[in-house]
This record gives C-alpha cells, structure tokens and sequence, in this order.
C-alpha cells in the first residue's frame, strides 16, 4: 500500500475544509434544535443562563396554569352561589304570596256532612 503525500499547501487547505465541515455541522444542529447554545462546551455563562430562564418560564406557566384553575374554580364557586340565592329569592316569594292569600272561612259544625 503506498502512502498519499501532500504538500503543505494541500494540507492547509484539507484541514481548512474540514473545520469549515464541522461548523456547518455545528451551525446545522444549532439551526435544528433552535438553540443558540447547545452545551455547557460551547458558551459556558450562556448555556447555563439558558437552562435557569427555561427552568423560570416553566415555573412561571405552571403558576399561570394554577392562577387559571384557581380563575375557573372562583367562577363555578361564584355560579353556584348565585343559584342558591335564587332558590331562596324564589322561596321567599312563595312564602309572600301564601301568607298574603285569602283564608278560607272556617267549616262550622252545622255545614259538616256527618
């Protein structure tokens, strides 16, 4: 088997190509994942950075997640209420017009048929 020589100016450039292929492949898999920085390798300050504010934005959407659940349970709270304090509205009324109702004259012994 023989050996491939290059010369020095070959060389430079084969391992200039091939740094150029490994940032495309960087730059191709930042574009994919949308992540500016992938790992703690490539920007240390900014990836753990990142990972803190990714690790705030999903607690503060299962805080918002809560506050909408708590908005929800106040609403059917508040719903039901307002139904009972018809319930007792309408019971009131009933009671109003029964009381202010006309009484029939008490049965005499006389009108009893037995």
């Amino acid at each position: 088997m023989s050996d491939i020589v290059l010369s020095k100016g070959i060389r430079g450039n084969l391992l200039s190509l091939m740094s150029t292929a490994d940032l495309r492949d960087r730059t191709q898999f930042r574009l994919s994942t949308g992540k500016k920085v992938n790992s703690a390798l490539d920007n240390p300050g900014n990836f753990f950075s990142a990972a803190m504010l990714n690790s705030r934005a999903t607690d503060i959407t299962n805080l918002l997640d809560g506050i909408g659940t708590a908005i929800k349970t106040l609403e059917a709270a508040d719903n039901g209420i307002r139904s009972i304090v018809r319930v007792v509205e309408n019971a009131q009324a009933w009671r109003a017009r029964r009381r202010d109702r006309p009484r029939p004259p008490p049965a005499s012994a006389a009108s009893c048929p037995w």
